[in-house]
């Protein structure tokens, strides 16, 4: 019986471990890298058309550029005021 006792609390203490782990790519630094790099952009929608010359993409402010060029190391810039032509979607955090 306490055989089976202490199997049952090894067994709980793997999975809890096993579930507490951090997902794929979101180490310590990563983590400490968004949280330093977020700033609250509010619900402020105006939308913008930002590029590097080869590709464009649609973000929901300025803010949100600002946010996505820190969190990715980019050094994306304003196109046009508006969404990107052909749409591929807005991002809005």
């Amino acid at each position: 019986m306490k055989l089976y006792f202490l199997l049952l609390i090894v067994l709980v203490t793997v999975l809890s471990l096993v579930d507490a782990a951090p997902s794929k790519g979101s180490t310590k630094a990563s983590l400490k890298k968004k949280q330093t790099c977020a700033k609250d952009c509010g619900d402020n929608y105006k939308p913008i058309c930002a590029g590097d010359g080869s590709k464009n993409l649609s973000f929901g402010s300025e803010c949100v550029l600002s946010n996505y060029n820190c969190e990715n190391q980019k050094n994306l810039k304003l196109v046009s005021q508006g969404e990107c032509p052909g749409g591929g979607g807005v991002r809005l955090s």
